[in-house]
């Protein structure tokens, strides 16, 4: 089993982060080098604390706490304009 702790694991994270920056800089403008950025953008955004535990509620409608006052996104079929 590998002995990884965590301060390893950040450690790695920001190397892949400052790869994922040089790697992006270097590509000419265009959707590819877009593409690369944004790949840089997420990366660097899991460095925060209590990022994953985020990105998890957000990709997983279940253990998102969801929207405070919902009525809005329940009736969203019904037309305001009909007074």
């Amino acid at each position: 089993m590998n002995n990884l702790s965590q301060a390893a694991i950040a450690e790695q994270l920001q190397s892949l982060v400052t790869a994922a920056h040089q790697f992006a800089c270097s590509l000419d403008i265009g959707d590819e080098r877009i593409e690369a950025f944004e790949l840089y953008e997420a990366l660097r955004r899991l460095q925060r604390r209590g990022a994953a535990g985020e990105m998890l509620s957000a990709t997983n409608p279940p253990l998102c706490p969801g929207i405070p006052d919902d009525a809005e996104w329940v009736d969203f079929g019904e037309d305001e304009d009909d007074e």
